[in-house]
């Protein structure tokens, strides 16, 4: 299990040398999958969906990750329609109220995770949901001019689902004893850190 956690770590290390919104020069489904795989921002709050669905347990497993995955697809639509219409003269500043929303999402998912199960299941699918909404607005936002839409946002999805299930696993097998829980939580607290420190970073 602290091969998982170690692994875990060592992924997010290395994404955050990519950084949100950086290495996406392909087209298509590979640049939407790519797109929640390269950001730092958007990877951690993947996992941690994930993670936090597998520490819930039973029906939670599948039951979070797929609210985050429907309504993010939901934000993509809405992201992708601006970015195509041109309809909207404050790009920077919808771009920066969403980009604050995800550093948000990552704290507060990084704080659900240290604090395992202590938060009441509806209040975390009411979060899960309105973040999928803001990730989605991104990924649509971020949209290449020569992509194809129904690719793209099929790969942003496919993207998000294979890093939810990425983090069902560590969620699972660190909940197996005392030691890899501790340092799952732990893992947590320096998740809600590191988005505190990106917050600042903006």
């Amino acid at each position: 299990m602290f091969r998982f956690i170690i692994f875990f770590l060592f992924l997010s290390f290395f994404s955050s040398l990519a950084e949100a919104h950086t290495f996406t020069g392909m087209v298509g489904f590979y640049d939407g999958i790519s797109h929640p795989v390269l950001g730092i921002d958007h990877f951690l709050a993947m996992v941690s969906v994930g993670v936090i669905s597998a520490q819930i347990g039973g029906r939670a497993i599948w039951k979070i990750p797929t609210t985050f995955v429907c309504i993010m697809l939901i934000g993509g639509i809405v992201g992708i329609s601006f970015e195509l219409s041109h309809q909207y003269n404050s790009k920077d500043y919808i771009t920066m109220s969403v980009e604050v929303a995800i550093i948000l999402s990552v704290i507060l998912l990084g704080i659900a995770i240290s604090m395992e199960q202590k938060i009441p299941n509806k209040v975390t699918i009411i979060f899960i949901g309105i973040f999928g909404l803001f990730h989605g607005i991104a990924h649509g936002l971020e949209m290449p001019w020569a992509a194809n839409p129904i690719l793209f946002a099929l790969g942003f999805t496919s993207g998000t689902a294979i890093l939810h299930l990425f983090g069902v696993a560590i969620g699972y097998f660190a909940t197996q004893n005392f030691f890899s829980t501790l340092l799952l939580r732990i893992a947590g607290f320096f998740c809600a850190i590191y988005g505190i420190y990106l917050l600042f970073a903006i």
